[in-house]
């Protein structure tokens, strides 16, 4: 059994682990702008490693190709699928609100389309969310999504604008989601959906809460509201942190774990007493 050097040790080590976080990071932060880039990178990586290890086993040559081609290639191949997954369920909803327009003094009668490229909004002091006309739509995943109209105190023709969250409201009648109960709250923070990739996309399932009030209250809603998470105005940047940290602590959680792991591999093989 080929046994690595202490200097050895360090290259099977690091190598595939630089390489890990290299393409963890490449897909997490940077998939939304460069997609191409990152599947060529992978793409290219995996192909140069298969060949190398292909090399070995034919030319006998360079016994240090095998173990580092290896973790290389396990590893670029992990952390395309990890990457993919942060990026899918965290790490695209602050590139999301980053690109998006914030719109103040937005009133609850005015076309939620007028504003579809908004991220952030601020509603006039007249508007509210009316908690007594919410309901919860169960999803087969026992997951309740819930919504309830915001209002202004003028008669307006259709609903623009929804609060929405999940699993904070009772069947019918009672919201809490975020601040919905807090008079001085006229903050959205517009939900944005994924492509899910790894977890279904919960637009559809607002959507059809929505259907189910309108049906329960004798409500109009435009085919197409926004839906909101209601929030004092000073905390629209909600959304955008706790996506936000929930990508960094994913990626540093996967590099910690890998780090380990091309670790062991590398220690297996490892001859402490073979120094050069």
């Amino acid at each position: 059994m080929f046994m690595l050097t202490t200097s050895q040790f360090r290259v099977v080590f690091l190598v595939p682990w630089l390489m890990f976080a290299a393409t963890l990071l490449l897909f997490t932060y940077f998939y939304i702008k460069i997609p191409f880039v990152c599947w060529i990178w992978s793409l290219l990586v995996i192909v140069v490693s298969a060949i190398a290890i292909l090399y070995h086993f034919f030319a006998r040559a360079g016994e240090l190709t095998m173990p580092l081609a290896t973790g290389i290639m396990v590893g670029v191949m992990i952390a395309t699928l990890l990457g993919l997954y942060i990026y899918d369920t965290a790490a695209i909803f602050p590139a999301f609100y980053g690109n998006a327009r914030k719109y103040t003094n937005v009133v609850a009668s005015e076309p939620s389309a007028a504003v579809a490229d908004a991220g952030k909004l601020t509603f006039n002091s007249q508007t509210r969310v009316d908690i007594k006309k919410s309901v919860g739509y169960v999803a087969e995943n026992g997951m309740v999504f819930c919504v309830a109209p915001v209002l202004s105190n003028s008669n307006q023709p259709r609903i623009e604008y929804w609060a929405a969250g999940i699993d904070c409201c009772a069947a019918s009648g009672d919201f809490w989601c975020d601040q919905a109960q807090n008079p001085q709250a006229h903050g959205g923070v517009v939900i944005f959906d994924n492509n899910g990739w790894f977890t279904p996309a919960r637009y559809p399932f607002y959507q059809k809460a929505r259907a189910k009030a309108e049906a329960q209250f004798m409500l109009q809603s435009v085919g197409n509201p926004l839906f909101v998470r209601w929030v004092e105005t000073d905390n629209l940047d909600m959304l955008k942190n706790y996506y936000s940290s929930r990508a960094i602590i994913n990626v540093s959680c996967w590099l910690f774990i890998f780090a380990i792991l091309s670790a062991l591999m590398s220690a297996a093989l490892w001859n402490p007493r073979s120094m050069v």
